[in-house]
């Protein structure tokens, strides 16, 4: 029987050993290493299913963007549920995504300056926001190995599962941005780009990383 390699269902956050917390927020670190094996285990049971189903991964199915969005949801509702101190943004789109308990009214706000934001990618760098700010950011960097036909003949079963390579926080202040117009015409949602210096504040301060995935 061919075996798929739907997660790294298993893999053991060893380091996860530094003792400090994040900003004054006090999310703790083995909070984050509890939410790091439920996204390796959530993705591995959507994939265990989808593959008896249709003989494909989340990853297979969903554009990379969405995939990031879903992944990105899901460990802020899972910080969320395990902090003491920090709470999911019940605004629609608010921001930003984790803040302070009863910090704001019914614990939502659609645009605070307290509080951690979070972001998936499979880059590991050139990250992105909507705007340059002055904010504690989270950054869960992923490996997935999708599979696309057309592109990569590789089998199913050849390619190498899911997993979270990086976690990385710091506080970025708006000079680490460089902001992104939009020109005449276009349409495209201005962004804000994550410059050397606040990427340096990120990997100075990383939370767990697999040596595997050097940057």
């Amino acid at each position: 029987m061919t075996t798929v390699a739907f997660c790294r269902k298993n893999q053991r956050f060893c380091a996860l050993t530094r003792g400090l917390e994040i900003g004054s927020y006090g999310l703790r670190l083995g909070e984050v290493e509890v939410v790091l094996t439920e996204t390796h285990q959530f993705i591995y049971s959507l994939n265990e299913i989808l593959n008896q189903q249709i003989g494909q991964r989340m990853e297979d199915i969903l554009m990379p963007a969405t995939f990031s969005g879903m992944l990105s949801e899901f460990i802020v509702r899972q910080l969320s549920q395990h902090s003491t101190t920090l709470t999911r943004n019940m605004y629609h789109n608010g921001h930003p995504g984790l803040i302070l308990v009863n910090a704001y009214p019914g614990n939502a706000v659609q645009y605070g300056h307290e509080g951690v934001e979070i972001k998936t990618s499979r880059y590991a760098s050139g990250w992105q926001g909507h705007n340059p700010e002055n904010i504690w950011l989270m950054v869960f960097r992923y490996h997935s190995d999708p599979y696309k036909p057309k592109k990569d003949p590789r089998p199913l079963e050849s390619r190498s599962p899911f997993q979270v390579v990086e976690v990385l926080a710091a506080q970025l202040e708006k000079s680490d941005w460089s902001a992104q117009g939009r020109g005449a015409g276009s349409r495209r949602t201005p962004t804000a780009s994550i410059i050397a210096s606040g990427t340096a504040k990120l990997r100075a301060n990383w939370l767990y990383r697999n040596p595997s995935f050097a940057a």
